[in-house]
């Protein structure tokens, strides 16, 4: 019988273990600048290989410049400690940072990382397949490697960051910008116009120059201070090519003012485009010329100001913000910062690193929570836009990002709460709240209805309104009331005066005398013959009672009894009145509230009899009122809306300006308020905010509506 053979497996080595015996390789070739960040010191170092930057503490570094190639790392971790820069309970801490070093490429080490690198590189792979297809909308393309033609050129470009050139450039912007706020009515009069067909083909060309100009500009900025620039090439961004540089070398400027130069050089080469331009556009008689030069004016000012000077973008002015504010990969930060609060929140797990200061908390809560919001915005605008064009394209495209966020959202955090290490000491609240916010706050969706009600504008009515319209065209000659005035039924109100009404009248009036003759003296010769005159004589009356009602409608009066709540003024006397154009209205009895919905916003109100409601009146908008609905009906087409509530007078209600007839059926609510004092009927015509109750509809619901009511109107459009 064979004896029993015991295997017993080799217990794995820790870290510290596996590294202490090794020897360590310095590089030669690094560039380190010392800089001063949030008043400490800090060391940039740049790799010339890579051309990345990478900044270290004072404590970082302090390993870095100590390591002796000539010991081993536990020998040198050792020296660290007598020396007093680390105490023993750091060597953990001390062999992690030798081993990011080494996977930065900052120092070489004679071990094989084959697990890791295989580790990592599958990560890359496949968050480079979740983005590929957006990553097809912004897509990077290397080209070329400007260094050696920067480096031949800049001294003849040296001039343009001259301090002399610079006090040059600040009279010119100053006079431009005065120019601009001079004219702001006409610079701004042809926005509207801007990406008019005919104008496209030289905006998209201009567009691509001045990218590839303030690259330049980034890149002259980066080799005049003595920094290399190794790469250009070109960004599509949904198919539209913009240039892009490398001038990440600027990071290891010990100056601050140099960095800020290069970050800031693209949009002052811009600058020198649009400064001449708004000269050009200002005082150029040719037509052509001064078009083309208003594009470039605002392709160099408003795309600068939209994307490369917006912090929320990692862009220039992204960098520039983080510099300015001493945070650096601000983005990273915020993310991780509001990472860290949630987690602390929820699941009572302390940060591993504690933000410095109360200053920066604030900033990385504010900028996170701006960034996250503008991305969502931005990606939803460009689906928009696209869908405007391209219907099928764009949906699809805002449903793929949509199903993106949300479900890598939802698998990253289960697995997080579910799976990671982090988590592991407290699974069950993690579970518990993995449980809550994945199902359970979904699900609720279902059944919770939204909370709150439709807003909508009204204006104070009343229970009985006359308009008086003019029923034929004249001059505005009379008027016998003022707006307040109280009138009793049949009070002439106001005069409209038409010659080409009286002529006709007269005429009309002199041809059916001439006719009534006529037929007297022929009835009396034959009598046959005279019947031949009778429909003749007909016709005549007939036009004379048109003439004479169009006489009698040249005079406004009260067709009721009431307050004259709105009348032509004098100070219009002579204006000529167009038929159907209001002159004046009369209204008595208790003031109302009145509001006109689409179809849409009428299927999400409740339209029981009686249902409350809520409104707010200009200069107590603090104050809420109660009303309620006393009726629901469908407005006629041609508008008896009010005038306020029309886009003519910055309301929402689209109407055609030469018909008035509204663009969308639209419905009339008319509401009663609840106290009497509230309102009178010398507040006619008045804007108010209504809150109208809701339906009973669940926030799933009502999602699912919305979406589908834009998908539809983008189908059909």
């Amino acid at each position: 019988m064979q004896p029993a053979i015991t295997h017993v497996c080799p217990k794995s080595k820790s870290e510290a273990e596996q590294l202490r015996e090794l020897s360590v390789v310095l590089r030669t070739d690094l560039h380190v600048s010392r800089q001063l960040h949030q008043q400490q010191p800090v060391y940039v170092v740049h790799d010339p290989i890579s051309f990345r930057t990478h900044r270290l503490t004072l404590q970082n570094y302090q390993i870095l410049v100590r390591l002796d190639p000539s010991k081993k790392l536990g020998e040198n971790f050792d020296t660290l400690v007598k020396q007093q820069h680390f105490g023993p309970e750091d060597e953990t801490f001390y062999y992690q940072f030798v081993m990011q070093l080494h996977q930065l490429g900052l120092i070489v080490l004679p071990i094989s990382n084959g697990s890791k690198l295989f580790e990592q590189n599958t990560r890359q792979g496949i968050a480079k397949r979740r983005n590929k297809i957006l990553g097809a909308l912004f897509l990077q393309i290397p080209l070329a490697h400007p260094d050696m033609f920067l480096t031949r050129t800049a001294s003849r470009m040296k001039w343009l960051f001259s301090q002399g050139f610079f006090a040059i450039w600040f009279v010119a912007a100053f006079a431009a910008v005065s120019i601009v706020f001079s004219r702001t009515d006409e610079f701004f009069k042809p926005f509207n116009s801007l990406l008019a067909t005919e104008n496209l083909p030289f905006l998209w060309l201009s567009f691509i120059g001045l990218k590839i100009w303030h690259e330049l500009g980034h890149g002259y900025a980066c080799k005049i201070y003595g920094g290399a620039v190794p790469e250009m090439g070109m960004l599509l961004i949904c198919g539209t090519p913009a240039a892009y540089v490398d001038a990440s070398a600027a990071w290891s400027f010990p100056e601050r003012w140099k960095r800020l130069t290069v970050m800031l050089g693209g949009m002052y080469f811009e600058s020198l485009v649009a400064i001449p331009a708004v000269f050009i556009w200002a005082f150029s008689a040719n037509p052509m010329l001064s078009s083309c030069a208003y594009q470039l004016v605002m392709m160099a000012s408003l795309i600068t100001v939209l994307f490369n000077a917006n912090p929320l973008m990692k862009y220039d002015g992204y960098f520039i913000a983080g510099e300015l504010l001493g945070i650096q990969n601000l983005r990273g930060r915020a993310d991780q910062f509001i990472k860290d609060g949630m987690k602390k929140s929820f699941l009572g797990l302390e940060p591993k690193v504690t933000t410095a200061s109360y200053r920066e908390r604030i900033i990385l809560l504010i900028y996170g929570v701006s960034a996250s919001i503008y991305k969502t915005l931005l990606v939803v605008s460009i689906a928009v836009m696209i869908a405007l064009k391209f219907p099928l394209v764009g949906l699809a495209l805002a449903g793929f990002q949509l199903t993106k966020t949300i479900g890598t959202g939802w698998l990253n955090l289960g697995q997080y709460l579910l799976q990671s290490p982090e988590t592991k000491s407290i699974r069950t609240r993690a579970v518990v709240i993995a449980a809550l916010v994945l199902i359970v706050l979904p699900l609720s969706t279902l059944i919770i209805p939204m909370p709150f009600g439709v807003v909508a504008q009204g204006v104070v009515a009343a229970q009985t309104e006359y308009y008086l319209n003019a029923d034929s065209p004249g001059s505005f000659a009379q008027l016998d009331v003022m707006a307040g005035d109280f009138v009793a039924a049949g009070t002439m109100l106001a005069k409209l005066e038409s010659p080409e009404v009286a002529d006709q009248y007269q005429v009309t009036r002199a041809s059916l005398q001439e006719a009534l003759l006529q037929w007297e003296v022929i009835r009396n010769q034959d009598v046959a013959e005279s019947s031949r005159y009778e429909p003749k004589i007909m016709e005549l009356k007939h036009q004379l009672l048109e003439s004479q009602r169009k006489m009698g409608a040249l005079e406004l009066v009260a067709p009721g009894p009431g307050l004259v709540a709105r009348v032509l003024p004098k100070s219009q006397f002579g204006r000529y009145v167009q038929v159907g154009e209001t002159v004046a209205i009369v209204i008595n009895g208790r003031p109302l509230l009145r509001t006109w919905l689409t179809e849409d916003q009428l299927g999400s109100v409740d339209r029981s009899p009686g249902a409350e409601i809520e409104f707010r009146i200009p200069g107590q908008s603090g104050v809420t009122h109660p009303g309620k609905v006393i009726s629901i009906e469908s407005a006629a087409e041609q508008s008896t809306l009010n005038h306020a509530l029309t886009i003519l007078a910055g309301g929402e209600i689209l109407i055609n300006p030469q018909t008035g007839q509204s663009l969308k059926p639209l419905f009339q609510i008319d509401i009663e308020p609840t106290s009497e004092t509230v309102l009178d009927l010398s507040n006619h015509g008045m804007r108010v905010s209504l809150n109208l109750p809701r339906r009973s509809q669940s926030i799933a619901s009502w999602i699912v509506q919305r979406v589908m009511r834009f998908v539809d109107k983008t189908l059909m459009a």
